[in-house]
């Protein structure tokens, strides 16, 4: 069982592997969050998020991840996880949708913005800088199958607790009760068998998977020097900028349209803002496989610490209009920027491009419609 002790300025985090389909220094890197409520955080390095990320590396993920979960009993209803795995859910489906092209397949995410419309789900994530998750009642294409699924999929970037992931599964089974098999997935989870048995009895149906790239156990050693402010909470109003498109109010097999692109030959980044993270990751992988150099990253509501795995930071208040902090981790400095947007709105009014301009990049805001 492979052992890691890693320093970070929150503390000490101690990890134990049982499985590494791919080797955890290659998918993980750690940080320290501005949170009093957790003050460590995982950092993907395959996500898309804090971490630019190569667009195959990505696909690679969704791939394998996908995989393990042949057999599932259609119809099946993923739902990802707002804001870190809503890139790497959509990946999955899609995925699962290449897998088995006949089969009844929805996604759906969660979310932290408020429609012209009230939402069907309503779950707190209790250690999060934004805990209040909201799901959507599908439009009238993909009810059905979010009504009648045989199958439940939740995608999160990292299972610690299965707190969150518990609360997610017994909120959609009380609407809906038909579910048979339930399937975890996450790129890393640190559940123990006691701690997967306990789900598995919450959840209360036959079949539970669990779906990984690294299993493992950790224990963190709290700073005594590391007191972090957590961000007070704020009340969210409602906002038009927030689309009933990209995910909110489902998916089905359909692959979203992109721009086709023809940037000059030089290095590129690619970066999605919040939620809208899936049809940006479409136009870096468009690019990579036309020979473009190519990363891929979103922005974020997480604060983060700079040092450990957060090399720089760029804040800025976010593009909804909701005047909440934003964040761009590990921007590199070399690199043209596409910044793109769900909604025709939002470059006028975001300041993240003119931060990126006042450091030398070369910026194109794109709307992705």
């Amino acid at each position: 069982m492979p052992e890691y002790s890693i320093s970070i300025a929150a503390g000490r985090i101690d990890i134990a592997t049982e499985r590494e389909d791919v080797p955890l220094r290659e998918i993980l890197t750690f940080a320290s969050r501005e949170n009093a409520r957790r003050t460590f955080l995982f950092v993907s390095k395959i996500l898309g998020k804090h971490v630019p990320c190569r667009p195959r590396a990505m696909r690679e993920s969704y791939r394998r991840l996908a995989t393990k979960l042949s057999g599932l009993e259609s119809p099946v209803m993923t739902i990802g996880m707002a804001e870190t795995a809503v890139g790497l859910g959509h990946g999955i489906h899609h995925s699962l949708h290449r897998q088995s092209p006949d089969a009844d397949l929805v996604y759906i995410h969660t979310t932290r913005h408020h429609l012209e419309r009230p939402p069907t789900l309503v779950f707190d994530e209790c250690h999060s800088h934004a805990p209040e998750h909201l799901v959507y009642c599908p439009d009238e294409a993909y009810r059905a199958t979010f009504d009648n699924a045989r199958s439940l999929v939740l995608v999160d970037d990292e299972i610690s607790t299965g707190r969150t992931m518990t609360e997610l599964a017994t909120s959609y089974l009380r609407h809906n009760p038909r579910i048979e098999q339930v399937a975890v997935v996450s790129i890393v989870n640190w559940l123990s068998r006691e701690q997967r048995a306990i789900l598995h009895q919450k959840i209360g149906r036959p079949s539970l998977l669990f779906a990984s790239l690294v299993d493992g156990c950790f224990h963190f050693r709290h700073a005594t020097n590391y007191s972090p402010q957590t961000a007070r909470r704020r009340s969210l109003r409602r906002t038009r900028l927030a689309t009933a498109r990209f995910g909110r109010t489902g998916i089905g097999t359909a692959t979203p349209t992109i721009p086709h692109l023809t940037p000059r030959r030089k290095p590129i980044l690619v970066v999605g803002t919040g939620e809208f993270v899936y049809p940006p990751f479409l136009i870096a992988e468009d690019l990579e496989n036309r020979g473009y150099d190519v990363l891929f990253q979103s922005t974020t509501r997480s604060p983060i610490a700079l040092g450990d795995g957060i090399a720089n930071k760029l804040t800025f208040e976010d593009n909804y209009g909701e005047q909440v902090p934003n964040f761009l981790y590990n921007a590199p400095h070399d690199r043209d920027v596409i910044l793109s947007y769900e909604h025709p709105d939002m470059p006028a009014r975001h300041g993240l491009a003119n931060l990126l301009e006042a450091r030398g990049r070369n910026v194109t805001a794109i709307t992705t419609v």
